[in-house]
């Protein structure tokens, strides 16, 4: 199990981050990564079996997270067990602050940096002046233990590190504990903060900022939003609701972090990543149509933290297009009266359904249609026998993850993101093809995703601009695995999902194609279809990096007709781009693949992908 989950994060240390610059995305090896555990406890506890009896072993001690257990101001070594993954602390003369050493996980050596734990005395002091709740350290706790892994911004978190957290001693409710990082390079980083317990009914959340040695900056409020185990809604999210906030830290200043204590739950851990600054999504110019494919959590009843049903229903939405189970012979015999679910009209053959869309960017482009048809030479291709035509499709949802997200700048609820549609019926290597018809001409993002967290198969489709009939389908998948599994890392869960987009240019009489790939696993949860400005939506979209021995892999989408080329220069900020040998194309609307060999030998080399004018 150690030798899988060291593989894993190897994998991911080595992969590639993505970033923007100027319409271009470049691509490097990570450059500071710093991920800390907080509390020991299942890094330290007896492994049981199937039927709950001790089996006298235990976990392999972590060697890729700094594990900081149960300890005080007084003795920050108390719990610190020879030969464990724990890390011992330094406490200052005054017995006020607690210092760890960091160790940088990423291949930068950005190992001078430390974490300082203290208390927010002033706070504890306006909370009773007479007897102020002053810190005296953290203590681990874990009364529930999911066991499950996920992958929070790009890094894979083993269950022993997402179950158990720290809380404040004592845990008095409206009090701090401060956390301040030292040394860390300049640079951009993503601060992501998760707590594992799914019974914290209170949520949990926190502050992140920059600031000089002392700290008095922090924000009046929270800004992370609720990083527990439990929504708010009450549910519980057993694969977590990591939370990012994004910081610019310069030369000489620290990095800040208030866990704010609330008398339930704690923090779990934190990943600091280094990354490259990332403009905001490109504004929208034009229509602004979301389809989400699948009516059962917008019409599932509503149950308490206990599991028991409320009586009550999710409010039905009223800004996005909702396509329920479907069949060509009745595509409205599951339109529930008063819900979100909209009507379709079959064609006299019964081989098409049509649904009227809704632009909800108020464009007045409201003739906008989507058709649905089977690839029928493709059934007839697999089997000609007996070919697996297509009835229509039909709602799942095996996986609720309860995680609201944001794609391509637009919410995405997880009524929307957690079910999904999936062919009748779904026999593997056929196509549900999608025609929308009537887009006013201009530039578009296509966003699709699967909330389902355990399509191990991935998800994966066709984006292509044709004509009426769609004959000019893509021979390969061009979007990516958009499932709710990262195929990168070893099928895992990931709960914020995997957005997938690529970039289309319609032109009057047009139509937008997408062929949704069955694979007898899951599905598509939404698509997002948003007019953007061409000139800022020209930028190629990285949708998957990996590293084998020292060749480095990644793939991009194209649009076609226009041409791409990958560049690298030895500095990110500086210097001239220079041309990567064989690696410029004529895009086809195909995904293409990209190698690298030697990316290991210095010196180190930052690569873009960059899409010519």
């Amino acid at each position: 199990m150690k030798t899988g989950m060291l593989n894993m994060m190897r994998c991911m240390l080595l992969a590639v981050a993505v970033a923007v610059a100027n319409s271009q995305f470049a691509v490097r090896l990570y450059a500071g990564l710093f991920k800390m555990d907080f509390g020991q406890l299942e890094n330290e506890r007896e492994i049981l079996d199937v039927d709950g009896n001790p089996t006298g072993m235990f976990p392999a001690p972590l060697t890729n997270w700094t594990v900081i257990p149960t300890w005080t101001f007084a003795d920050p070594n108390a719990n610190v067990v020879a030969g464990s993954a724990s890390a011992v602390g330094t406490t200052n003369a005054d017995g006020t602050e607690v210092t760890w050493k960091l160790k940088d996980f990423s291949t930068d050596g950005d190992n001078d940096v430390t974490l300082t734990m203290m208390d927010n005395k002033a706070l504890s002091e306006q909370l009773n002046p007479d007897t102020p709740p002053y810190a005296l350290g953290q203590t681990a706790n874990n009364p529930t233990k999911e066991g499950l892994a996920a992958v929070y911004d790009e890094v894979p978190v083993p269950a022993i590190v997402k179950d158990d957290y720290l809380y404040r001693n004592p845990d008095t409710a409206g009090s701090e504990m401060l956390m301040r990082f030292a040394n860390l390079n300049p640079g951009t980083y993503n601060v992501t903060v998760f707590e594992g317990r799914t019974t914290d009914a209170n949520g949990r959340f926190g502050k992140v900022w920059v600031d000089d040695i002392n700290g008095k900056k922090e924000p009046a409020e929270q800004n992370t939003g609720n990083y527990a185990g439990v929504n708010a809604s009450g549910l519980p999210v057993p694969l977590g609701q990591p939370r990012t906030v994004t910081v610019t830290v310069k030369a000489g200043e620290y990095l800040w972090f208030a866990e704010m204590e609330d008398n339930s739950g704690g923090i779990s851990g934190m990943i600091i990543r280094s990354v490259t600054a990332t403009p905001p999504p490109p504004p929208s110019s034009g229509g602004l149509f979301k389809i989400d494919f699948g009516q059962l959590e917008n019409e599932r009843e509503i149950v308490d933290a206990g599991g028991n049903p409320t009586g009550t229903f999710p409010e039905p939405l009223t800004n996005w297009n909702v396509i329920p189970t479907w069949t060509f012979a009745d595509p409205n015999a599951n339109v529930v009266a008063g819900s979100a679910s909209i009507t379709g009209t079959a064609n006299a053959d019964g081989t098409a359904v049509t649904w009227q869309l809704t632009d909800q960017a108020k464009s007045g482009d409201n003739d906008v249609t989507l058709t649905m048809i089977d690839n029928t030479a493709l059934a007839e291709t697999l089997d000609p026998a007996n070919p697996p035509y297509m009835q229509g499709q039909t709602a799942n949802n095996p996986t609720k993850d309860a995680y609201e997200a944001v794609y391509d700048g637009v919410v995405v609820p997880a009524i929307v993101k957690d079910d999904y549609l999936y062919r009748t019926p779904d026999t593997a290597g056929t196509e549900v093809l999608m025609r929308f018809a009537n887009l006013n001409p201009g530039t578009y993002n296509v966003t699709v995703f699967e909330g389902r967290t355990t399509d191990a198969n991935g998800r994966f489709g066709k984006v292509w601009v044709d004509d009426i009939k769609g004959t000019n389908e893509p021979a390969l998948q061009n979007t990516g695995n958009y499932s709710g599994v990262n195929l990168d890392v070893g099928g895992v869960p990931t709960p914020v999902g995997q957005p997938r987009t690529v970039t289309v240019d319609i032109k009057a009489g047009e139509y937008l194609w997408f062929a949704e790939m069955e694979d007898n696993s899951g599905g598509i949860s939404g698509m997002i279809i948003r007019g953007v400005s061409s000139v800022q939506a020209s930028a190629p979209v990285i949708n998957t990096v990996s590293l084998s021995g020292q060749e480095l892999r990644f793939s991009y989408p194209t649009s076609s007709g226009r041409s791409y080329v990958v560049e690298s220069r030895s500095d990110v900020s500086a210097g001239a781009w220079t041309e990567v040998p064989g690696t410029s194309n004529v895009g086809s609307g195909a995904v293409v693949q990209v190698s690298i060999p030697n990316i290991l030998a210095p010196p180190r080399q930052f690569y873009r992908v960059k899409q010519l004018p």
